[in-house]
């Protein structure tokens, strides 16, 4: 390292040139970051997901667009008893008047069909469109969705609220619930809807309008999503700069570390979006909101060690050039192992089956590579160009220092050092652990207990729900909320059931029959299943009282023997077949549609619960009814966010073995004490109980009946960036008492170390846990929880676990309290004879 470390001090003008091009070129030739992203949510599933493998077998039995995504927009009169007004209700002088019904199909209609012509033919202006070409391109493919009112022969009376007070028009969108594409379409929506003047003036006074849809919700989460990570990063910034000034009380020694993970995120970004563009890599839209905050706290981090080396060198009374030397060359094994430690981790993610995981694990990693790099010869080099002036305003004339210690005198801790508050907390801290390390230990171990076993037992109720995360004020939870006064909350999103059996002919009116033995089956378990409605080729409108009054008023409508009548009940069946039974060959008539409407919303975590009941059911109802070997596929927003579970579950089993295991390896390779490295290890992943168990209890006091559990995204990225960079402050620690080891006892070498560790492990957790903090910034529920996580834990390692559990344990082990298994557990020194003064606080000098 002596060899490295003299080349980084000696060109350090290169490398600062070789930082600047790099950054230039990023800047100038890296395309946007938002210009690359993988838009959606579902297409982040693997190929083999038993949602996209059923959207697949849709699209080949089906010839109509898959619904993947819907907006709504809901119409409601609730100042009248009787509900929405008709034409037909009006008095022969109000006959001109425009009635809500009217409204629906004439004005609102239309503009939203402009809408959808704007974005299916770029090319043609919307105020141009007229209503003939409004006709003409309905039948067009190039359209990209279609709007259904209450007027729909076949849907239109579903439309309709059975207090008659509302009515939902439906916005049918193939694209993902998620995905930005929608973005446009609905802003277009809201735009016409809340904003549109001309529009408003036209709407009947005392009408309410309001957007839901699962399409809008994916539009907000998306919204949400980039005023988090504008809101993370900037907060980021500025909590780092008050952190290190108030570290430091240095400005430009407080710049130092920022200007080099500046440097590095933006080379960061613009290698990831390079590869993006050129199908290396995926990434999601929020990728850059963890990159950019893991990144910076780590990045920090390394500078602080770094500095702070640097200064104790300066302290030696070593010129500025040595200093430099002596400290890359006393801290560059431990950076490279405490990124190691860190890039294995969370690259670990890597392996997942979930390609957001995957994109964040590259990521992520690419970042902390970087941070590492930059850290080895970027600051270094601002360091050499600042010299002196780096200690401004405090700033030395030829020897920076002449008292010890891990902080810049110049700084607010240094003076509380220097007034010996903060060097005595740390040997009293020192003392009590030579005292009694024991009792210490199992206080604190028993103290965070109770929140690991909340943790443990509470580990699998996570929240998979979208709705939750979002705001009060967001347009789709104000238009949700309005829409469950009058619909079912499963309406949002009803999940479809494919059966497809090669035995069966379901154009066939005897096997009709047969898919209303298993409705009615079905519906009979309604309440056990949390079921409302379904919808099937036998009960085209419904299987509820309100469902079949209108489905015999349809046919009613269709009686009589004449010809007339006869063709209007075979277009009613070709219609309700089109709807149910499959049309493309070889698959066709062999696969009928089942729609099913929970009580719940797709986006809540027991909408799945009961999409699982369903499936059993149907699994038990199916052989019984249907000869043959029938095949089931779910689609639909519930069926995705199923896959979503069942997948992430695997991934997390998955991961925890990776990271433990590779983590440990690492600290193996760098400590060369495997049974230490296991107990480091074993105290990483109880932190993260606690820190899970914390999380879990606090957010649960903040909403106790609303709360479902920590969003499905907090456990995974929790757990592999605390295992990873929890490690972090172990390494620095263990590798300073080795160093410590050479020239004193190895009991005071571990409380030496704590000592002369202590200030500066401290601030680096502040400022990561600061970082981390920022998340909390975004209005998404999910990335507070995160926020919270991360922050506590690493807290909770900087305060508990490495000043604590770990020295503790090295003390017991090098006293040799486990017996003749203590030198099988890493103790390096040899049993002793116990004393009456054997276990005395030895002095810390």
């Amino acid at each position: 390292m002596k060899l490295v470390s003299r080349l980084i001090v000696k060109f350090w003008l290169g490398w600062l040139i070789l930082w600047l091009v790099a950054f230039v070129i990023a800047i100038a030739t890296a395309p946007k970051f938002s210009e690359v992203v993988t838009p959606g949510e579902v297409d982040f599933l693997p190929l083999h997901a038993e949602s996209l493998q059923a959207e697949h077998f849709f699209r080949q039995s089906f010839d109509k667009d898959l619904l993947r995504s819907l907006a709504i927009v809901s119409v409601r009169r609730t100042s009248r008893p009787e509900g929405l007004t008709s034409t037909e209700e009006f008095s022969e002088q109000d006959r001109d008047r425009l009635s809500d019904y009217d409204f629906i199909e004439n004005i609102l209609r239309q503009r939203l069909e402009q809408i959808l012509i704007k974005y299916s033919t770029p090319e043609s202006d919307p105020a141009e469109t007229s209503e003939e070409s409004i006709a003409e391109t309905d039948q067009d493919d190039s359209v990209i969705g279609t709007v259904t009112t209450y007027t729909d022969r076949l849907l239109g009376q579903l439309l309709v609220s059975n207090d008659k007070k509302a009515s939902m028009v439906l916005v049918e969108l193939p694209n993902d619930f998620l995905d930005i594409r929608n973005a446009k379409i609905i802003s277009d929506i809201e735009d016409l809807v809340y904003n549109d003047r001309e529009f408003r003036r036209q709407i009947p006074p005392g009408l309410e309008l309001s957007i839901s849809g699962t399409a809008t919700v994916g539009r907000d989460m998306n919204v949400e999503a980039v005023n988090s990570a504008k809101a993370t990063e900037s907060i980021t910034i500025v909590l780092v700069v008050v952190m290190l000034i108030g570290i430091y009380r240095a400005p430009l020694l407080a710049l130092l570390p920022l200007i080099t993970v500046f440097v590095v995120i933006k080379i960061v970004m613009g290698v990831l979006a390079t590869l993006a563009y050129y199908n290396v890599i995926g990434l999601f839209e929020s990728l850059d909101i963890y990159v950019t905050v893991v990144t910076y706290g780590a990045g920090i981090d390394y500078c602080l060690f770094l500095i702070a080396r640097y200064r104790e060198e300066l302290e030696q009374r070593t010129n500025y050039a040595d200093a430099l030397e002596h400290a890359l060359n006393y801290t560059t094994s431990p950076l490279i192992g405490s990124a190691g430690t860190s890039i294995v981790g969370i690259g670990m993610m890597i392996f997942t089956e979930h390609q957001k995981f995957q994109q964040a694990g590259i990521g992520i990693s690419v970042g902390l590579f970087v941070a590492l790099i930059a850290t080895l010869t970027l600051t270094p080099a601002l360091l050499r160009i600042c010299g002196r002036w780096a200690f401004w305003p405090n700033m030395p004339l030829e020897k920076p220092g002449d008292q010890p210690g891990w902080v810049a005198r110049s700084s607010l801790l240094s003076r509380v050092m220097e007034s010996g508050v903060l060097d005595r907390s740390w040997k009293i801290l020192a003392a009590m652990i030579s005292r009694a390390p024991g009792r210490l230990w199992r206080n604190f171990v028993l103290a965070m207990t109770p929140f690991a076993l909340i943790a443990v037992f509470s580990y699998n109720d996570l929240s998979y729900g979208l709705l939750s995360e979002l705001p009060d004020e967001a347009r789709s939870v104000i238009g949700t909320e309005a829409l469950k006064e009058h619909f079912p909350a499963g309406t949002l999103g009803p999940t479809n059931i494919l059966l497809h059996n090669q035995e069966l002919n379901f154009l066939q009116n005897d096997q009709v029959d047969l898919i209303r033995e298993v409705s009615d089956q079905l519906y009979a378990e309604r309440e056990r299943l949390g079921l409302i409605d379904i919808f099937s080729s036998a009960y085209p409108l419904g299987m509820t009282p309100q469902g079949l009054e209108k489905q015999a008023s349809l046919d009613a409508n269709a009686s009589g023997t004449g010809a007339f009548a006869a063709a209007k009940r075979a277009a009613t069946r070709a219609r309700i077949m089109n709807q149910y039974v499959g049309k493309k060959q070889p698959l066709a008539e062999h696969v009928t549609r089942i729609d099913l409407v929970f009580e719940q919303d797709p986006f809540t975590n027991g909408s799945i619960e009961q999409l699982e009941n369903a499936l059993q059911e149907l699994k038990i109802i199916l052989p019984e009814k249907l000869p043959g070997e029938t095949k089931i596929h779910a689609l639909g927003p519930t069926a995705s966010i199923r896959d979503m579970k069942l997948v992430t579950d695997r991934d997390q089993l998955r991961v925890n073995i990776l990271v433990l295991v590779g983590v440990y390896l690492v600290l193996v390779l760098i400590l060369k004490k495997p049974a230490v490295s296991m107990y480091l290890i074993v105290t990483v992943f109880f932190s993260y109980l606690v820190t899970m168990g914390v999380t879990t209890s606090v957010f649960w006091a903040m909403d106790p009946e609303n709360f479902a559990g920590l969003d499905w995204k907090v456990r995974m990225f929790l757990f592999t960036i605390l295992i990873a960079i929890g490690e972090d402050y172990n390494i620095f620690l263990v590798a300073r008492i080795d160093e410590e080891r050479q020239t004193t006892t190895p009991v005071r070498s571990v409380l030496r170390a704590l000592t002369k560790t202590g200030s500066i492990i401290s601030s680096c957790g502040f400022i990561m846990a600061g970082t981390f903090c920022s998340l909390m910034a975004g209005t998404l529920l999910g990335m507070q929880q995160l926020g919270f996580a991360l922050a506590f834990g690493v807290l909770l390692d900087t305060f508990i676990v490495r000043p604590i559990l770990v020295p503790c344990y090295l003390v017991m082990l090098e006293r040799h309290y486990f017996g003749r298994y203590s030198r099988l557990m890493g103790a390096t020194s040899s049993p002793k004879l116990r004393t009456r003064n054997s276990h005395r606080p030895h002095t810390i000098n």
